[in-house]
């Protein structure tokens, strides 16, 4: 499925799912993503995670769809559970789609994520933050007369595409359907299992054949150290001459011919110029010993690696003929293993703020580090939100969230907030701290400054004393 056909199927559907609450988020296998939504429909994403079949469709008939599989259920499941399906939009140049959802936390307060799916040569899957600024409307294009085209490549393998015209293009067996959503359900349920049995297969393939190339590579290497192997006494006599006739020998030379015991026979005798004679001749006896040990263990060592090359071997001859079941245990063998995070052992994130709320409903966020306090003020808070912090002293940047209110805090709120602000401070011990507080529009981060560094405009001050609200 190529970038047009991808924007135009978004099209056809964006608008049914929109408004949508996601019911369940669920991995039948690993690279298959289903978003179950209200009314029985679900939502699926081909091919996020491997370089299967790059597909998307909404399906009305659960039956239709693969049995849950190894790869669980996606460690963001809770987080996108009972969230509201915004808008439903195609990525700019490569087959995928941006989900974005809207729910509204304990707290009452709106968040917005973007799930970002892509089916392009890398898949891969994403979820973000996005505000409600960001949310793209769902795509509107013309009907399309959508076909699936089938055919067989020169090894026997199947393939499918789904146009979003009739091209007219030559292959085997070419299906023409009303819509594209409908093309896209018939590519799966009809051809999906032929296809994803030949993926899983060439991938196999590939895996076997790569692990085969480097165990006859260790092979040959072993074969060189059994050749050199026999070489120990010729190392030795040679460490034994240089050492016997290092008068002859001079520091600095690359080589050198020095007469046998015998008294007649030239050996000729390579050597490091960096090395004297005796470090030369040391040299010499390190490779004896090393070619002595190689004498033992290398023929073990080939012995082993031929065992495994003609497994090896085996399993690619297999593979031709191999049913799923024989495909899903040799996975099981080859394939690296993927932990499976289940909802109830999913990491959760780190807190990165404190909240509190104060007189009026307003919410409070204090920031817990340096990182923490860039991220509130510079990336969290609007500009009409009210920032503190404590005067003339280290402390967390402190926010008092308006939310889009019309309505001002009033001077307790205010108070409220700045007390917070002086008791995560230096001075939280001290019986009144001096608090500036602005509207964080007249706060902006200094250039090359530290994290948590932040100058502060138009500014006004009050002394509170250092208290967090009783609730």
């Amino acid at each position: 499925m190529d970038s047009t056909t991808a924007r135009k199927l978004i099209a056809e559907i964006g608008p049914q799912v929109v408004g949508a609450k996601v019911a369940a988020v669920l991995a039948p296998g690993a690279d298959c993503l289903i978003l179950e939504l209200s009314g029985e429909r679900r939502l699926f994403f081909g091919a996020v995670t491997l370089k299967a079949l790059p597909i998307l469709f909404l399906l009305n008939d659960s039956t239709l769809l693969p049995a849950p599989g190894r790869a669980g259920v996606p460690p963001f499941a809770a987080q996108l559970r009972g969230s509201t399906i915004v808008s439903l939009a195609p990525l700019d140049d490569r087959p995928g789609a941006v989900v974005h959802i809207r729910w509204t936390s304990q707290a009452g307060r709106t968040i917005e994520k973007r799930l970002t799916v892509d089916l392009g040569r890398n898949p891969s899957l994403s979820l973000t933050d996005a505000r409600a600024e960001e949310v793209s409307a769902t795509p509107k294009t013309a009907a399309t007369a959508p076909t699936v085209a089938r055919w067989h490549d020169d090894r026997g393998r199947p393939h499918a595409r789904l146009s979003s015209e009739d091209r007219n293009e030559p292959a085997e067996k070419t299906h023409r359907f009303e819509s594209l959503n409908a093309a896209a359900c018939f590519m799966f349920t009809e051809l999906w299992p032929e296809l994803n049995l030949t993926r899983r297969r060439d991938a196999l393939e590939r895996i076997v054949e790569r692990r085969l190339k480097r165990t006859r590579r260790a092979m040959d290497k072993v074969q060189i150290e059994i050749d050199d192997s026999g070489n120990a006494d010729q190392y030795r006599h040679m460490g034994q001459l240089l050492l016997t006739r290092q008068a002859e020998i001079g520091r600095g030379k690359t080589s050198v011919t020095l007469t046998d015991y015998d008294g007649e026979t030239p050996v000729v005798i390579e050597l490091d110029p960096r090395l004297g004679p005796q470090q030369n001749a040391e040299t010499f006896f390190r490779r004896a010993r090393k070619a002595e040990r190689r004498s033992e263990r290398a023929p073990v060592r080939l012995g082993e690696l031929e065992e495994k090359a003609e497994d090896f071997q085996r399993v690619a001859e297999s593979l031709a003929g191999a049913s799923p079941d024989d495909i899903t245990v040799l996975e099981e063998r080859f394939l690296p293993t993927r932990p499976v995070v289940s909802d109830r052992k999913a990491p959760k994130e780190r807190v990165r703020f404190r909240t509190y709320r104060i007189s009026g409903g307003w919410e409070v966020l204090v920031g817990k580090s340096n990182q923490d306090n860039d991220l509130l003020t510079h990336k969290m808070a609007r500009p009409d939100d009210l920032w503190f912090h404590a005067r003339q002293v280290a402390g967390s940047h402190v926010v008092l969230r308006k939310s889009g209110h019309k309505a001002e805090p009033d001077k307790q709120a205010i108070l409220e907030a700045a007390a917070i602000a002086a008791f995560h401070s230096k001075a939280g011990k001290s019986s009144k701290v001096s608090v500036c507080y602005t509207e964080k529009r007249h706060v902006r981060k200094v250039r090359g400054g530290k994290p948590g560094l932040a100058a502060v405009a138009r500014e006004k001050v009050v002394l509170v004393r250092p208290k967090l609200p009783e609730s």
